[in-house]
């Protein structure tokens, strides 16, 4: 048995949680801080319209994060399994079929939204000071958009291999300059909004710089050559079937945040979109513990299920679950008893943070259970359960939300703006809650079936 197995089927979860669940949440911190810098730099120096802009422009972001996820979960898919088999012959093509791919994606939609940046503002519902703002914004990060996809899609390539130190350590590194030059080109260099994009590209370029320099140092199993800048036709299928998954989440997320912006656009205006911004970029970075728990938890849950130690599974899930669920308790409350203070970081203006408390209230209202929802989700892709998995994402993204955001405004007009994910979420999270009851009982019968065998 490896000592990484043997760990996985044997330690108690308090030590696994340190070692797996931990340095997923620091590492996903760093993304998280990465995307959210831009924002409150913004805000503090430019406006609070500065922050719409950035969220309407991030809206785009995702769908260059979507070609991301496209490449680059497939090929780290492929990168693990190669090295376990030794087949060196894959490993050498990687590169060459997640750099090309995205970069020709990516310049394409670089040419798209830097020629018709006013009409895709303009569709999502900026006005006025935002799609002025947005539109500055928005060119400048499109040029940046062959970098921002390259950099990190080569970095889930170092973590593919294992590296998750030097790859969080690139990570970091483009993080920290993007934090030292917001705010000399927004307020030194007095480049406002602009200023903030261009910190932003230079930081990406970092990255993908930093990434390069990994790959070129020797230690990676991957070997830069001449030919490793070359698409290989014969495993693309492999990793677009792997990535295809991924990168429909994303765009189900940009979907989600457009229909968000557009409702709230028609039914409150330009204050309640800059209140929604901010909520936003906290609900996503609040979101950051949650999901570097589930990253820890899933190769708990899919060791011991596998070793048929199902007990150890339910005792995994409700262990972390636990943990995630207090986190979130945690969380939840700052944003119920301190919501001035938390749109402070992105509004100067008083009188909106005051008249935004409440509304920053009710979009948040159920994130209290957003710990056990993503356990839940976790839950399922462990134990082989894609569909009810994919049932669970669908339903926050899709299948409850658009209906209730296009139904509930009718009657409640901006209030159903604000209510329309909350309410789609705790649908989703109780059809979560019933599909657990019925796995663990499931889980029940294959502890006593188990142990019947063995008494045989």
């Amino acid at each position: 048995m490896s000592e990484n197995r043997k760990a996985l089927l044997e330690l108690n979860m308090g030590k696994l949680f340190m070692k797996l669940a931990v340095p997923g949440i620091i590492g996903m911190l760093a993304v998280g801080l990465y995307n959210m810098v831009d924002a409150i730099f913004v805000g503090q120096f430019v406006s609070g319209a500065g922050v719409g802009a950035i969220t309407m422009a991030y809206n785009v972001v995702l769908v260059n994060q979507a070609i991301i996820s496209l490449f680059a979960t497939g090929a780290m898919s492929l990168l693990s399994r190669a090295i376990g088999e030794k087949d060196e012959e894959t490993i050498d093509k990687l590169f060459g079929n997640v750099f090309i791919g995205v970069a020709i994606l990516s310049v394409i939609l670089t040419l798209v939204v830097y020629n018709f940046a006013t009409p895709i503002l303009h569709f999502l519902g900026a006005r006025d000071d935002i799609l002025v703002l947005g539109e500055k914004y928005i060119k400048i990060i499109s040029l940046g958009f062959i970098v921002a996809g390259i950099g990190p899609a080569l970095n889930m390539l170092i973590r593919g291999e294992g590296k998750m130190k030097s790859a969080m350590t690139i990570v970091f590194v483009g993080m920290i300059i993007n934090i030292i030059l917001d705010p000399i080109f927004i307020k030194v260099f007095d480049m406002g909004i602009e200023g903030a994009a261009i910190a932003t590209v230079i930081s990406q370029i970092i990255y993908l710089i930093g990434d390069l320099i990994y790959f070129k140092s020797g230690r990676s199993v991957i070997k830069l050559k001449r030919k490793s800048f070359r698409l290989s036709m014969d495993i693309m299928p492999k990793i677009l079937s792997v990535g295809f998954s991924g990168m429909l989440m994303q765009f189900m997320s940009a979907i989600q945040l457009a229909i968000l912006l557009r409702l709230m656009s028609s039914y409150g205006g330009n204050d309640s979109i800059i209140v929604l911004s901010s909520a936003q970029r906290i609900m996503m970075f609040a979101f950051i513990p949650m999901w570097g728990i589930g990253q820890g938890l899933q190769p708990v849950l899919g060791a011991n299920y596998g070793a048929k130690q199902y007990a150890r599974v339910k005792e995994a899930f409700s262990s972390f679950t636990k943990i995630a669920t207090g986190i979130s308790g945690v969380l939840w409350l700052l944003f119920m008893l301190l919501p001035k203070f938390i749109l402070s970081w992105f509004i100067t203006d008083q009188a909106l943070v005051s008249s935004g408390a409440n509304s920053f209230r009710m979009f948040l209202s159920v994130f209290v259970l957003y710990g056990f929802m993503i356990t839940a989700i976790t839950f399922f892709q462990a134990l082989g359960k894609a569909g009810k998995a994919a049932l669970i994402v669908m339903g926050r993204q899709v299948l409850f939300f658009i209906p209730i955001s296009l139904i509930l405004p009718l009657f409640m007009k901006e209030t159903g703006v604000w209510l329309s994910l909350p309410i789609g979420d705790f649908l989703t999270i109780s059809l979560a809650g019933i599909f657990t009851i019925g796995e663990f009982g499931i889980l029940n019968r294959q502890i006593k079936g188990y142990k019947t065998e063995l008494a045989k």
